[in-house]
């Protein structure tokens, strides 16, 4: 009885109440600001090649605070969600994946013009 007692007791210690916190980040905009950030990553590193005084004037960090205000996004609510989706693979992915379908549709429109 006292183990069966003792087994219950590290279940329920176990399993602990996984509610999400108040700042996360709808996916359509995480996958709008995702995707948009990682357009500022690849342009700030070709031009960083080009031109080394973007490193030091650190051009990339100006670009991320451009984006957060274009979408009217805060920085630690944004961070909190990816570290929120980080430990939750599945709607990680799913964010990924959606970001990846945007990327696609944005190379599409290029592509017809």
């Amino acid at each position: 009885m006292k183990n069966c007692l003792i087994i219950g007791m590290l279940f329920l210690l176990a399993c602990k109440n996984d509610t999400k916190p108040a700042n996360i980040l709808p996916m359509d905009k995480m996958k709008t600001v995702l995707w948009q950030l990682m357009q500022a990553d690849e342009y700030y590193t070709r031009m960083s090649t080009i031109d080394t005084t973007w490193k030091v004037h650190k051009k990339n960090v100006q670009f991320y605070k451009q984006i957060f205000e274009l979408n009217k996004v805060d920085r630690v609510a944004f961070y909190s969600t990816i570290d929120y989706l980080q430990k939750h693979p599945v709607a990680f992915k799913e964010l990924m994946d959606s970001t990846y379908a945007l990327s696609k549709r944005e190379k599409l429109k290029l592509t017809e013009h």
